[in-house]
């Protein structure tokens, strides 16, 4: 599985890159070998009223629609956690509903996605 990250913000440094991998990994990376690619792309919006830190994730299934939540929050930690979270929900519900799709000659000869 492929985890890229995509900044363009002077804030965001290697610390915080790291710290996108390793919630990444943790949440995500356990769930399925399925997950060929990881894009992670933070941004910066500043409005007149809210200086905001946005998170989209876009996740790509093998043989599925790309997965993409999105989270904003006033820091880059929150915004990131709850993107993570939202993401690793929607990976085991597309998950979930694939193996519910699985024929039953499928299972006897083991070509399922486990």
């Amino acid at each position: 599985m492929k985890t890229e990250i995509v900044a363009r913000h002077p804030e965001i440094d290697e610390t915080l890159r790291r710290y996108v991998l390793r919630r990444v990994r943790s949440a995500i990376n356990r769930l399925s070998t399925q997950i060929k690619n990881i894009t992670v792309k933070l941004d910066r919006h500043s409005a007149k009223q809210a200086d905001q830190r946005n998170c989209v994730i876009e996740i790509r299934i093998d043989g599925q629609a790309p997965l993409i939540v999105d989270s904003a929050g006033p820091h880059w930690l929150s915004a990131i956690d709850q993107a993570v979270e939202s993401a690793a929900r929607a990976v085991r519900r597309q998950l979930k509903h694939t193996l519910h799709q699985v024929t039953p000659l499928q299972l006897l000869k083991g070509q399922h996605a486990s």
